[in-house]
């Protein structure tokens, strides 16, 4: 832009000769910005005219045509990121780059940046994975939790992809965070029992399923109080809590969670003889259920290991 230059550069000389030249104070006083004016004028046509106010400069094409030449598995996550606003600058419905970024700032705990990122991608083409990722961001963004937003995001990716197990395992969560036990089993045990047995998320659901459904249900504040005295036992409140699972397994109305939480409180007090027999009892009880049946056997397989490191 040799002409620009050329007329910044009359510009200064006149502001410099102005104020230091004592004729050009004679002229009248009108005549000194009328000039300016006129030369600012003529600076911004001739930018306009031959000027990219929105083009990159000569450092960024280089760079960019650089991270777009390179391989993305070679490239820092900073520069994928960057190889990938580089495809968005040209190309802002590009759906895939938008989801693309969108994973990689939520990998990098930027979660608003990727939930708009998301969204962005969404507005260009409804997609499960993509709504699935959504979901999960905001449970990331609100400490785990399965909050509306996410809940929205997994019921329409669920809609879209029936198939896919995210949805479904983390409306499950959304389930069991809200204190419906009932509801999270009947969900995880679905899902269980719908995988093949070499989709590795089975496993993983089921093992993640144990850990929830196994927990003992307490009164939070009950045990606070109770600690709080000087005759508190935890020894005897387990051994409490073991009679009361007993009892509802005995009398036939314990669900399956109810025998998961017995097999794991009597293998938290050295009951193992007592968590193979518990162990026992449920497979007989939910032989029919596939989905109950994938965590029985996991279960029956730590707890003969277990036996046998002991040994």
């Amino acid at each position: 832009m040799v002409w620009l230059s050329v007329i910044l550069a009359i510009i200064g000389f006149a502001i410099v000769g102005y104020t230091v030249w004592p004729a050009a104070r004679l002229q009248p006083r009108w005549l000194a910005p009328a000039i300016m004016a006129g030369l600012i004028v003529l600076a911004g046509a001739t930018y306009l005219a031959g000027g990219q106010p929105q083009a990159p400069g000569v450092p960024y094409q280089q760079a960019a045509a650089e991270r777009r030449a390179a391989n993305p598995a070679d490239l820092s996550r900073d520069a994928q990121m960057e190889r990938l606003r580089d495809i968005l600058r040209e190309d802002e419905t590009d759906a895939v780059a938008w989801a693309q970024l969108g994973r990689m700032l939520a990998r990098s705990e930027r979660e608003l940046e990727a939930i708009n990122a998301f969204q962005r991608s969404l507005r260009l083409d409804l997609n499960a994975r993509t709504l699935s990722d959504l979901g999960q961001t905001f449970m990331n963004l609100n400490d785990g939790r399965v909050t509306d937003e996410a809940r929205a995001a997994f019921v329409e990716a669920q809609r879209l992809d029936p198939d896919m197990p995210e949805p479904s395992f983390f409306l499950g969560l959304g389930a069991f965070q809200s204190g419906d036990i009932d509801e999270a089993e009947a969900v995880w045990l679905d899902l269980i029992e719908r995988l093949e047995d070499s989709d590795p998320y089975k496993i993983l659901i089921a093992e993640q399923a144990f850990q929830l459904l196994s927990q003992p249900q307490v009164n939070a504040e009950a045990v606070e109080a109770a600690a709080a005295s000087a005759d508190f036992d935890p020894g005897t409140r387990i051994a409490a809590m073991v009679q009361r699972l007993e009892m509802r397994v005995e009398s036939g109305e314990a669900g399956f969670a109810d025998y998961l939480r017995l097999i794991r409180v009597r293998g938290m007090v050295g009951d193992d003889p007592g968590g193979m027999a518990t162990l026992a009892d449920a497979r007989a009880r939910f032989a029919d259920r596939a989905g109950a049946m994938t965590i029985l056997d996991l279960l029956y397989a730590a707890l003969q290991s277990d036996e046998g490191q002991g040994e």
